[in-house]
C-alpha cells in the first residue's frame, strides 16, 4: 500500500519534495482559498518538459499511484499519446489512483491556461512547511466557467469564489 494512503497533503509533499514544477488547481486549490467543499483528487497542471514529467512518473511510482486507464504512464512523455487522449477521447487529465484509497491525482492534459501563465498568476501558499503553487482564484474562476457542460459544483466554487474575492 502506499505512503500516502487517503492525504492530499501527503501527495502534494511528495511531488514538492521530488520538485515536480505543479500548481495545484480545482477543488484542492478552491479549498486552500477558503471555499467550504470536499475532494477526494488533487488536479494539477504541470510543466511538460521530459525532466519534469520524469519526476511525476519517478513520484507516481515511488507513492505506488496506478493509472485509472490501460495506458502506462510513461506515455504521458509522448506528446503525441497525449494529444490523441484528448482528440480522440475527449480526456481532460491522465488519473493516477491510490491503491486502496478513495485519493487520485489528476493531471490536467489540457487546461483553458498555461501551466507558465498558472504559475505566473500562482499564489504560493506554505503547506505542512513546504512551498506550493496554488492557482489564483481568478485563474480558478476562468477554468472553472470554460467547463462544459457546466456543473454544479464549479458553479458553486465560482460564486463562493467570487464571494470570497469580493469580501476582501
Amino acid at each position: 500500500m502506499s505512503s500516502i494512503q487517503n492525504n492530499i497533503w501527503d501527495l502534494i509533499e511528495a511531488l514538492t519534495a521530488n520538485k515536480v514544477e505543479f500548481v495545484v488547481c480545482g477543488g484542492v486549490a478552491c479549498f486552500l482559498h477558503g471555499v467550504d467543499r470536499a475532494t477526494f483528487d488533487l488536479d494539477i497542471s504541470i510543466s511538460i518538459s521530459s525532466d519534469n514529467i520524469n519526476k511525476v512518473i519517478d513520484t507516481a511510482k515511488l507513492l505506488g499511484l496506478k493509472p485509472r486507464i490501460p495506458e502506462p504512464i510513461e506515455n504521458l512523455l509522448d506528446p503525441v499519446k497525449r494529444e490523441l487522449w484528448v482528440k480522440d477521447k475527449g480526456a481532460l487529465v491522465y488519473t493516477l489512483i491510490v491503491p486502496e484509497s478513495i485519493i487520485q491525482l489528476d493531471i490536467f492534459l489540457t487546461y483553458p491556461k498555461s501551466f507558465e501563465e498558472l504559475l505566473r498568476n500562482a499564489v504560493i501558499m506554505r503547506i505542512k512547511g513546504t512551498d506550493v503553487a496554488v492557482s489564483s482564484r481568478e485563474d480558478l474562476i476562468y477554468a472553472k466557467s470554460k467547463v462544459q457542460p457546466p456543473r454544479k459544483k464549479d458553479q458553486d466554487d465560482i460564486a463562493e469564489l467570487k464571494r470570497i474575492i469580493d469580501n476582501e
